[in-house]
């Protein structure tokens, strides 16, 4: 009964994917290929207003005014309650041999660092409530370049600078037990950081609904290459899905390594 089950899952699934790709294959091509606001971790030259004004999804999700002005922010990382906006301007527009050159700003503030701090505290080292102050900030500026090659393909290039800072202080002395004896002890901490990189990017359209994406850099803070490969694959005229890795990873622990980070989003641009 179980295989029976999994067997008309697997069919009815199938059924749909292909039918959702037999429409796609009927569809004029995305307009929005064109001028891609973002890649996988690189901003582009180009803004929401060419191939569509309006952007929302998982993801980068705003709105840009004419092509020179963009406001977006991050869906995914809001819903983890790292409220951020971004805005994009657009200094020079492609046009001939002028390339597109873009600069952006963003702000990002984890609004539940207090809740988070707390807990992890209590749960370490102590069942007693405990009153902190604390607070996580990044802020994000970036420079980019993007030109067309060619009508499927376009190279980019930028420059991008993150600046973390996080600060963590008791309100009153947090009581620490250990085998009947008691510690008290006031916490403050204050901790920022840079991290600087320079980035490389091509996008190419193999089909009319088939993106490739290659991304490749310096990381400057930490003296190595990071990059991501990826494809953008567009449903219709307005829906995209966007699957890819990047790297380096994350190192967990001395034995735990993971070399790439999965990357997935996916918008609707209109």
């Amino acid at each position: 009964m179980r295989v029976a089950r999994c067997s008309i899952i697997v069919l009815t699934v199938s059924i749909f994917i292909f039918g959702w790709l037999a429409q796609a294959a009927k569809a004029d091509r995305p307009s929005h290929f064109d001028y891609p606001i973002k890649l996988l971790n690189l901003d582009t030259g180009y803004l929401l207003g060419p191939g569509g004004s309006a952007q929302i999804g998982m993801g980068e999700s705003g709105f840009g005014i004419r092509g020179r002005l963009q406001f977006t922010t991050n869906i995914l990382f809001d819903l983890f309650t790292f409220i951020n906006g971004q805005v994009k301007v657009g200094l020079l527009a492609e046009e001939g041999p002028v390339p597109a050159l873009a600069a952006g700003f963003g702000y990002y503030n984890l609004i539940t660092s207090e809740l988070i701090v707390d807990t992890v505290i209590r749960e370490a080292f102590t069942d007693e409530d405990v009153e902190l102050s604390s607070r996580l900030e990044y802020y994000f500026f970036f420079l980019s370049v993007s030109k067309r090659l060619h009508p499927r393909v376009r190279l980019h290039a930028g420059y991008q600078h993150r600046y973390l800072e996080g600060t963590i202080d008791s309100d009153r002395p947090i009581n620490l037990t250990s085998e009947g004896d008691t510690l008290a002890l006031c916490l403050s901490l204050d901790q920022s950081a840079n991290h600087k990189s320079l980035m490389t990017a091509l996008d190419v359209d193999i089909i009319d609904h088939l993106k490739f994406m290659l991304e490749f850099g310096y990381d400057i803070s930490y003296d190595r290459g990071r990059g991501g490969v990826g494809l953008r694959m567009g449903i219709l005229q307005s829906f995209s899905l966007q699957l890819g890795v990047l790297w380096p990873g994350i190192k967990l622990d001395e034995d735990i390594e993971i070399p790439v980070i999965p990357h997935f989003s996916f918008f609707w641009r209109f």
